[in-house]
């Protein structure tokens, strides 16, 4: 993968991927943006690079992946997680990673003069949603499409989606399974805000914690399109089988507890 420095962070480089025909002026051409989880890189948009490219639709875009500072092959950490002040684990958030995108864009995409408006789509998985979401929030009329892959819940804890065993009303009888006694529930809530919580620390050096007051509504604001209106708008959700068989064998949560609580 090739480096690159934004303009505002010269000392860092990020690596990045663009693939697919340059634009013509005179064309209007499509740029298809991947922005990555928290955990797996640019690197494993490969798979879906190649079925669009082996395709046989006329239309050709443009193909960009990347990897944030302190994830995949960028090695580099964001220079804001060195200011002064700043606590280990929560150098830089969603906005700065936001701004980095759109600095990523203008360096290696930029548009030429005088073409007509591209169209601009995003495929955000997890919580780069959330970078898709602000992106589309502060640079109106500039994003076609976004395809939601999975989504992060922005305005929650994962946790908050359980029943809390210390609640009024709390019924056993409504956790217990046959692979899912009481104390492997309490043992299992218990973990989760520790592992999934927005307050986690990542390898990235992200900062989530404010994400709540960045996005407080899953519906809201509109997202604006090119043309006043909205984007065009895909959400996928996962498998709910696949990812209950994934907690399992990861972070050892019950089936039944996955497919109950955890699945949209």
């Amino acid at each position: 993968m090739p480096f690159i420095s934004l303009p505002s962070k010269p000392q860092a480089q990020i690596a990045y991927d663009l693939t697919g025909p340059d634009q013509a002026k005179d064309e209007q051409s499509t740029l298809i943006v991947f922005i990555n989880g928290l955990g797996l890189p640019a690197a494993s948009w490969k798979p879906v690079i190649a079925i669009v490219q082996a395709s046989g639709s006329i239309c050709k875009p443009q193909m960009l992946t990347y990897d944030r500072y302190g994830q995949g092959a960028t090695t580099a950490r964001d220079p804001l997680d060195e200011q002064p002040g700043k606590e280990p684990g929560y150098g830089h958030d969603f906005v700065d990673a936001m701004k980095d995108l759109h600095e990523l864009l203008q360096a290696v995409a930029p548009q030429p003069q005088g073409s007509p408006p591209r169209r601009l789509i995003f495929v955000a998985a997890s919580i780069g949603v959330h970078l898709a979401r602000l992106y589309a929030q502060h640079y109106p009329g500039q994003l076609t499409g976004l395809l939601i892959l999975d989504s992060n819940v922005g305005n929650k804890e994962l946790s908050d989606l359980w029943p809390s065993a210390q609640a009024p009303g709390f019924d056993p009888k409504g956790i217990v399974a046959e692979d899912c006694t009481l104390e492997q529930y309490l043992e299992t809530s218990a973990k989760l805000p520790k592992m999934l919580n927005s307050d986690v620390k990542s390898p990235e050096g992200l900062d989530r914690r404010n994400v709540k007051k960045l996005l407080p509504e899953p519906g809201a604001p509109k997202l604006i399109g090119p043309d006043g209106k909205g984007l065009w708008l895909t959400v996928v959700g996962h498998d709910p089988e696949a990812f209950a068989e994934e907690s399992l064998k990861m972070m050892k949560i019950p089936r039944s507890l996955t497919l109950r609580f955890s699945n949209p």
